[in-house]
Parts: C-alpha cells; sequence; structure tokens
C-alpha cells in the first residue's frame, strides 16, 4: 500500500517549472509501474496519461497539475524544496498524490469501470491543458465527465466548495511595448520619449476600461510591471508593460482587448512613435457543468464533508479547456493548515489531512 504521507513529501522536495516536470514525471512513473491494470501513455513533454479500461462505454477523467511556482520556500518544514527559488506553492504535490491514492484505490478494487487518469504539466501560466488536448491523445477515448480538485488553505479540512456555472474567468497575458527614440535629455528634441507614451498609455487605458465597465467587478485590466529606460539623464528608447485581462463572459474579454488594442494605436499616432501589444497564455472560463454540480453536492450531503457554496473568482485555471471539450466539474478541497497563507504564498504548506479526503470524495464520484 502506497504511503501517501511520504509521496506528498517527496514531491514537495523537488517542484518544477512549467513543462520542466522531469524528475516528478519519474518519480511518478517509478510509482505506477509497479500497478497492473493499468496502460501508461506519455507524452513528448512531461506529462503521464493513465488508461484504466475495465468497463464497457464512456470514460471519465481526473486531473491533477503538476508544476510548482518561482517562489523561495519558507515554510521551515522538514521536507522543503530541494530546488532553490522553485516552490510547491499551489499544493499541485498534493494533488499528484491524491491521483495516485486514487488510481491504488480503483485498481484494488477491481471496478469494472473506464477510468482516465491525468497528471497534466504547466498549469501555471503555460497553457499545459491545451497542450494535451492539442495532441489527440484524449481523442481516443469517449470521454463522459472530467473532474479535479485544488487544495485550499482559507477552507478547513472536511470542508469543499464550488459553484455551477462560471467559476474562474477568461484571461490573458498582455505586453505592451513603446519603441522611440533615446537621445540625452539636454538634447530631448532629437529623441522620442517612450516613457511619456507609455504613461499617456497607462492613464488612457484605464479610462477607457473605467467608461466601458463602470468599475464593474465582472472584469479586470492590470498591469503589474513597467520597465522603461536605461540611465537617469536620458530619454527612455522603450517602454514596456506586462499585464493581464480577465473577464467572466468572453465578450467582455474581446472587449478589454480591443480596448488595450485602440489605446496602443492611438498612443502610437499621438507621440510618432512604435507600438505594439500581444497576447499570450490565454485560458477560457472554467463553467461547472450544473447536472454534476448537482451530482456532486448530493454525494456530499450524504457523506461527513461540509459543503459550502464557492464565489466565482476572477483567477485562471487551465481546467477549463477540459470543463469546455467535456462534461467538467472543479471543487475547492479545504486545507487549512491552522495559518492564514493561502494559494502562492512562500509559507503555503496544506494540511496532509486532505489527501485523505481528495481521495475519497473523488471516489465517491465514480460509484
Amino acid at each position: 500500500m502506497l504511503n501517501l504521507i511520504e509521496i506528498r513529501k517527496d514531491l514537495h522536495r523537488i517542484p518544477e517549472l512549467a513543462f520542466k516536470e522531469i524528475k516528478t514525471k519519474d518519480y511518478i512513473l517509478n510509482i505506477l509501474k509497479e500497478f497492473r491494470g493499468i496502460k501508461i501513455h506519455t507524452f513528448d513533454f512531461p506529462g503521464i496519461l493513465v488508461e484504466y479500461s475495465h468497463g464497457k462505454g464512456d470514460y471519465t477523467l481526473f486531473r491533477a497539475d503538476m508544476d510548482a511556482l518561482p517562489i523561495k520556500e519558507e515554510t521551515g518544514c522538514n521536507f522543503a524544496s530541494e530546488h532553490p527559488g522553485k516552490m510547491h506553492a499551489c499544493g499541485h504535490d498534493m494533488h499528484m498524490t491524491i491521483l495516485l491514492g486514487l488510481i491504488e484505490k480503483v485498481i484494488s478494487s477491481k471496478i469494472e469501470q473506464n477510468i482516465l487518469f491525468l497528471f497534466q504539466p504547466a498549469e501555471e501560466g503555460k497553457g499545459g491543458a491545451k497542450r494535451i488536448l492539442d495532441t489527440g491523445t484524449l481523442d481516443k477515448f469517449p470521454i463522459k465527465e472530467t473532474y479535479a480538485l485544488h487544495v485550499k488553505g482559507d477552507i478547513p479540512v472536511g470542508t469543499v466548495s464550488t459553484k455551477p456555472g462560471i467559476f474562474f474567468a477568461n484571461t490573458e497575458e498582455v505586453d505592451v511595448l513603446f519603441k522611440g527614440i533615446g537621445a540625452h535629455v539636454a538634447l530631448a528634441e532629437k529623441g522620442i520619449d517612450a516613457l511619456d507614451a507609455g504613461f499617456e498609455f497607462y492613464r488612457l487605458v484605464n479610462e477607457k476600461v473605467k467608461e466601458k465597465f463602470n468599475n464593474s467587478k465582472e472584469i479586470l485590466c492590470k498591469f503589474g510591471k513597467m520597465n522603461a529606460g536605461n540611465v537617469r539623464n536620458a530619454i527612455a528608447a522603450d517602454c514596456r508593460f506586462e499585464g493581464t485581462i480577465r473577464a467572466f463572459l468572453t465578450e467582455d474579454h474581446n472587449s478589454l482587448k480591443e480596448i488595450v488594442k485602440n489605446s496602443v494605436k492611438e498612443i502610437s499616432r499621438k507621440f510618432n512613435i512604435n507600438g505594439k501589444c500581444e497576447y499570450s497564455n490565454h485560458y477560457k472560463a472554467l463553467i461547472n457543468d450544473k447536472k454534476l454540480y448537482k451530482k456532486f453536492v448530493n454525494k456530499i450531503s450524504d457523506s461527513k464533508y461540509t459543503f459550502r457554496e464557492a464565489d466565482k473568482l476572477l483567477g485562471g485555471e487551465d481546467f477549463g479547456f477540459f470543463a469546455e471539450k467535456y462534461t467538467g466539474l472543479f471543487f475547492w478541497l479545504g486545507a487549512n493548515q491552522g495559518e492564514e497563507q493561502d494559494l502562492h504564498s512562500s509559507k503555503f504548506l496544506p494540511d496532509e489531512r486532505a489527501i485523505a479526503n481528495g481521495i475519497e470524495i473523488f471516489w465517491s464520484l465514480i460509484k
């Protein structure tokens, strides 16, 4: 029988960033090779699909994400990250452990069903779900429904939370670059100040978003990083913004993209400067199927767990790609460790008791 607590600790020690989960993949494969009755599919990038074909008809898919974050760990635990500057600060070590425990339970129970277990790389902003789907591997299986969970540090152990319909927003990263002409500040007329253009762009885009959406909490357009120039006494030759746009509705998301694009064009004309915007890492809104939501709530109501209705979030979750293609449900799994830290904190350390809970809840969705 697997020692799931030790497995979680082992995985926590070897955090790896998106599409670089090599040690993680090898560790999981080393466990899976001891199991019988499954078929293992791999990809030309880190990622593992475990096939359990012992029934008739459609498949149920369970997903766990594999990647970590570029964060220096400060938990002080005795199984802390051995990879400097990297940490499982989002609980993916817990998710992988839960999926391994579920696989073991399914195999040992010898249930006559068709189930897929997916260890997915690159959930944290690099589009691992879409990369998996683009391989066509899942198209070989008639998948009826799919599930994923996520540990949550501000929800008590023993409590689960989700909602029907839109759960997470459409999200997309945007980079804006203005490229001017550098010059000494004493000869400013010889240059084109990209920093001036950048400040005006920042003001304009926020003004347009406010005008269009009137401070709506259903959308978000924020630039969290700006770089411009090289020295204090020279006009900045370039100015770069890095930001994100988010909206629950696709039409609002597209409107935000248009606002950014048109603002760049307007500022480029005004300052006679070269400006461009580029989009990347687009995650579709995660929409929970209403029938699966009812099924989930019914299962929880007949169990020892406490259910809490969730709020929709302007966060991103690439399970949305699976929920869009198949019928899907995503839920929070309580893992409060007695501290206030939550996802992406350098001190995030979810309670290991949530591992058994996650396995049990997933198992209830199979039966």
